[in-house]
């Protein structure tokens, strides 16, 4: 499949994006022309924010024309002009009548760098605030796609074996006095319920597959993107009795079909194999399947 951008933000886009991760594709290679977007948009801000600062880069004046962007601009964008994400700004111990103060710091910091350096002061600016903007958006875009795609993924899958939600399966299940942690999911069984965790896990992030190990507990099933070759995580799924399904490269909705026919109680339905096959099944589905919040 040629990687296409499509939007997070509407139902078309997330199940275009489903329907690659049931062929076991990247689903970043679909997200990243959004991402990137929101970047550009937001360093054309940034930008704009420098050029219409008055007086002298670094100067009393400056300062105070920055400040005055501070106490205007929304509480990310703020501290992107400090060089910092929020979550960096609150490690630090920052808040907002102290960013005067952090800001004079870090202005001086740049005039003591670029004094002798071949890059100027707003280029430096620039680039601490794009720096910024670039974790942050990028961070904040990763936990999204992973909560809209994980639930959309799920909620598919189950219903294309023909599973019924809140009567075969039940979606983001919070902990209770029986259950100490929440789970992606649950599934009515022969003897029980099975918990099931998705993750779409990159190689690299063995210790959150490991979390999801542990909260789906014995007979459960872990659903993730993929592990690195060097990875222990099939051993410790192994001890703890869990079922591991990787999507990358793979036929994830297969191997949940085999994974669960002997186990449930409603016959499940021969999954779709071909893309041809897969599209259909998954356009014959109402948008509320990719874009509930629930």
């Amino acid at each position: 499949m040629t990687p296409t951008l499509y939007d997070l933000n509407s139902a078309d886009g997330v199940r275009k994006i489903v329907i690659a991760l049931l062929q076991g594709y990247n689903y970043r290679l679909f997200t990243e022309g959004q991402t990137r977007t929101h970047l550009l948009v937001n360093y054309e801000k940034l930008s704009n924010i420098l050029k219409s600062l008055t007086g002298d880069p670094g100067s009393s004046e400056w300062t105070t024309s920055l400040m005055n962007e501070l106490d205007e601009q929304e509480s990310d964008l703020a501290w992107w002009l400090l060089g910092l994400t929020t979550k960096t700004a609150k490690n630090l111990g920052l808040n907002r009548e102290s960013r005067k103060e952090a800001l004079e710091e870090v202005i001086q910091h740049i005039i003591s760098h670029t004094k002798d350096s071949s890059m100027d002061f707003n280029e430096a600016v620039l680039m601490l605030w794009g720096g910024a903007a670039t974790l942050s958006v990028r961070g904040s875009r990763k936990s999204t796609a992973g909560k809209t795609l994980e639930r959309a993924f799920l909620r598919t899958a189950l219903t294309i074996l023909g599973l019924q939600e809140e009567e075969d399966f039940w979606l983001n299940i919070p902990r209770d006095v029986e259950v100490s942690r929440e789970v992606d999911a649950e599934l009515a069984s022969k003897r029980g319920r099975i918990r099931i965790e998705v993750g779409l896990i990159e190689a690299g992030n063995q210790e959150v597959i490991e979390d999801k190990i542990a909260r789906v507990g014995s007979g459960g099933i872990v659903i993730f993107d993929r592990i690195g070759t060097k990875s222990k995580i099939q051993e410790t799924a192994d001890n703890s009795q869990v079922k591991l399904i990787q999507i990358r490269n793979n036929r994830p909705l297969t191997e949940l079909f085999l994974t669960l026919s002997d186990r449930v109680t409603t016959t499940l339905q021969e999954p779709p194999s071909t893309l041809e096959a897969i599209e259909n099944a998954v356009n014959h589905l109402d948008d509320y399947y990719f874009f509930s919040k629930t």
